[in-house]
């Protein structure tokens, strides 16, 4: 159900969309999906409508789908990394709940899924750069990874998943048409970056995950461990045995960003969870807990970041829902 069977040429995103109104034309199509090994669509009370929108090259794909009924059955990700986030409504992979607004990892072998009046968004990498990304930042050679595949990430290492998302997407849907294939290639290997930012990964064969060996991932867990605290790039530079303009050649190399535009989003990514989750807190209390110190700059910057103020995130929390 979550692996784009179209034809993907190097230098073009190719976009496919469709959407269907009986339970019929969603099976056979989703049965037309390379790694589906079964699948039942059924209907609930409301009228039946199924859409799904895919826009990527061979390397790299984002999907929406959306679905009023019931869609469930066996799928299996082959030669991509399959990541899976759900927006609305109810899932369920191996028989465990997926959270909402979490990355959860479809296995490499046949998984069993559930979607329930759902909508969700699936990232797919080529397999082969997320073991090539993972091999460089490990310091092991290339070969086949294991995930934790129930790991539910939290903090500066999600945020730092939605950062590479956000980037991503944003290139994927409102970019150009037509890109070189060695701009696929660096997002594609953005979009692993997030993912092993994320879930913890380790080679096959070996028992858990091993301390990041390149400086580059070194200077990546730097930022995520000091988000909350003031931190320079000279600081990030010197822990990770770097000069300063060498940390900033290999984030902007590898990521298309600086170390502290990177720290900002993952800061403003941090604050969005936990406004998100309410309770009895303050826009300034979440602020300084995030690592601002400049309560006005920070809703600006979140205000562009997400489109609308702080304080407008936590009146539509979860915790203020609950409070009414």
């Amino acid at each position: 159900m979550d692996d784009p069977s179209m034809e993907r040429t190097d230098g073009v995103w190719n976009r496919e969309h469709v959407l269907m109104q009986t339970v019929r034309d969603a099976e056979r199509f989703l049965m037309q999906r390379p790694g589906m090994r079964s699948v039942d669509v059924g209907t609930s009370h409301t009228a039946f409508e199924f859409e799904h929108t895919l826009t990527g090259c061979r390397i790299l794909a984002l999907q929406s789908l959306r679905s009023t009924g019931t869609i469930a059955g066996v799928y299996d990700s082959g030669d991509e990394v399959v990541v899976v986030w759900l927006k609305s409504g109810l899932g369920t992979l191996r028989d465990h709940p997926v959270p909402i607004g979490r990355p959860t990892l479809y296995r490499r072998e046949p998984d069993p899924f559930r979607w329930d009046g759902f909508e969700k968004d699936v990232l797919h990498i080529s397999r082969r750069v997320v073991e090539e990304v993972a091999a460089e930042r490990g310091g092991w050679e290339i070969g086949p990874l294991e995930f934790d595949p129930l790991w539910v990430p939290q903090g500066a290492p999600l945020a730092a998943w939605w950062v590479m998302v956000q980037q991503v997407a944003d290139a994927i849907l409102a970019g150009p048409s037509q890109v070189t294939p060695a701009r696929q290639q660096q997002l594609a290997r953005i979009a692993a970056g997030g993912l092993l930012f994320a879930i913890p990964h380790w080679p096959v064969g070996q028992t858990q995950a091993s301390p990041a060996q390149s400086r580059l991932a070194r200077a990546e867990e730097y930022l995520l461990e000091h988000a909350r605290e003031r931190v320079s790039v000279p600081d990030v530079a010197a822990a990770v045995g770097l000069s300063v303009r060498g940390l900033q050649q290999a984030f902007r190399r590898e990521h298309s960003i600086s170390p502290l535009v990177f720290l900002r989003r993952v800061r403003l990514g941090m604050a969005r969870e936990e406004l998100l989750e309410g309770g009895d807190i303050t826009v300034a209390d979440v602020a300084a807990h995030s690592g601002f110190t400049h309560l006005g700059r920070f809703a600006s910057a979140y205000q562009s970041a997400f489109g609308e103020l702080p304080s407008d995130t936590l009146r539509g929390s979860a915790g203020a829902q609950e409070r009414l």
